[in-house]
């Protein structure tokens, strides 16, 4: 996890990662840092790092996690707020990588939306584009559709519960999924979660079966 609210020692600690330890990506949280988000100009020079070292990130909600959040100030109760927490948070740091432009500003940087549930983003992507198109709302600056952005720069993780996942493989392409284990949370929430993925993609080719359970990773890590 890097430390961003410290932008300067978030880019250190990603060298010394990348350069030392040999890893190939790092995470995030959603929420707003220093109450900016993070298509904020003030972070422009950590993206331009990460796409120098070609150094994925990814954003990962946590419920109580003391930053800014939100939504979980109109509900009582863990379950509630954990539904609205990791989902919604990932919607709006989804949205200000794409419609915020550090996507197109960034061609080579790889961003994935983590362990949030992945049936959200097909609406979410489609909402964008429509606005994109619509000149009346377009106030992005963007040059190239948000969908379009999606496919060049990111990827998104399904849970094993999840039965859109067949269905939306189609829809963004198999090579743009990865698939939650949350392994090793201590409720053991997806036993099996291999097994589980596959039983989903059992009508599926096998290319598309081989790109959700391994070749999304392997495009995200920067393993090919």
């Amino acid at each position: 996890m890097l430390p961003l609210q410290d932008i300067d020692l978030a880019i250190q600690e990603m060298r010394f990662a990348r350069r030392e330890l040999g890893f190939t990506s790092g995470f995030l949280r959603p929420n707003p840092y220093n109450n900016k988000m993070i298509h904020h100009p003030d972070y422009e020079r950590f993206w331009n790092a990460a796409e120098d070292l070609d150094f994925a990130i990814g954003f990962h909600e946590g419920a109580s996690s003391g930053m800014p959040t939100v939504g979980v100030d109109r509900f009582d109760g863990r379950g509630a707020r954990h539904i609205i927490s990791h989902t919604m948070e990932m919607m709006l740091v989804c949205m200000s990588v794409i419609w915020g432009g550090v996507c197109e500003r960034h061609p080579k940087v790889r961003i994935a939306f983590l362990e949030s549930g992945g049936g959200w983003i097909a609406p979410w992507l489609d909402r964008m584009d429509r606005h994109f198109d619509d000149q009346g709302f377009n106030d992005s600056g963007l040059s190239t559709r948000p969908s379009e952005l999606f496919q060049r720069n990111c990827w998104i993780s399904f849970e094993p519960v999840e039965s859109s996942v067949s269905v939306l493989a189609d829809y963004i392409g198999p090579h743009k999924i990865m698939w939650a284990t949350d392994y090793p949370h201590p409720d053991g929430f997806f036993p099996g979660a291999p097994q589980m993925i596959l039983d989903r993609l059992k009508n599926v080719s096998e290319t598309t079966r081989h790109q959700v359970m391994a070749g999304g990773a392997m495009g995200f890590y920067g393993l090919n």
